[in-house]
């Protein structure tokens, strides 16, 4: 399978194209009027072959074919047009490497996550390693609270540059910043934490010999400098 071209290329060009359009003088010759609107749904129709086949290849030949059966219920009655569309669905390296696209994955969640990160983690801005993982951090969970909200209402979207593709477009409710509340209770707690150990650790490390420094180990102490510092000054008043 040739490793430079992809799937939609290797469809769309070099076999859709041939039986869906072309001059007049070759009409219902090597291209047919009743295929001439299947190309975008045929392509569609790969598609969900790839992804339902259950990773089976042979499950996915058989689904591909199906798909010319579908079109025969009511779209599709020309034999010829019919004997075109098996040819091309055939030749397809979807049908021929079944085994290469049985195992397709869905990239919706990827690209839908690859969006949100973009919005903490712009291209265009050198972020230092510190602030990189604070802002996916972020981007993850706000993500996490907001990929699947629920949607007020579904209005229909239109392409002007692709007239005839209309779909229902999902209205979704207000985003929710939550996590950056518990950030926050998180933050204040754990600073109470810290505050209540510090504090519990200098009433039972003062003594007489010296003071307590936060930050040293248990039993580590700084020696008082001010008693000595007194001496000197009372030889010196003495010596004068």
């Amino acid at each position: 399978m040739p490793a430079t071209k992809s799937t939609t290329c290797l469809y769309k060009s070099s076999h859709a194209e041939r039986i869906c359009s072309g001059t007049v003088a070759n009409r219902n010759k090597s291209w047919f009027t009743e295929l001439s609107d299947k190309m975008k749904s045929t392509k569609t129709h790969l598609y969900w072959c790839m992804k339902n086949c259950t990773g089976n290849a042979d499950d996915l030949r058989v689904m591909i074919m199906n798909i010319s059966r579908h079109y025969q219920r009511k779209l599709l009655s020309d034999p010829a047009a019919i004997r075109a569309l098996e040819g091309a669905l055939t030749r397809t390296s979807i049908y021929q490497y079944a085994a290469h696209y049985c195992r397709c994955r869905d990239t919706y969640w990827i690209e839908s996550f690859n969006h949100q990160l973009l919005k903490y983690l712009s291209k265009r801005v050198h972020f230092g390693d510190d602030t990189f993982v604070m802002r996916m951090n972020l981007a993850v969970l706000d993500w996490n609270e907001n990929v699947q909200r629920a949607a007020t209402s579904h209005r229909m979207y239109l392409n002007a540059w692709r007239p005839d593709c209309q779909a229902p477009s999902r209205v979704l409710r207000p985003k929710t910043f939550n996590f950056v509340e518990h950030i926050w209770e998180a933050y204040v707690h754990l600073n109470k934490q810290c505050t209540n150990v510090v504090q519990g650790d200098e009433e039972e490390g003062s003594n007489d010999d010296g003071f307590f420094v936060p930050g040293l180990e248990d039993g580590d102490f700084v020696d008082d400098d001010d008693d000595d510092n007194d001496d000197d000054d009372d030889i010196v008043e003495d010596e004068m």
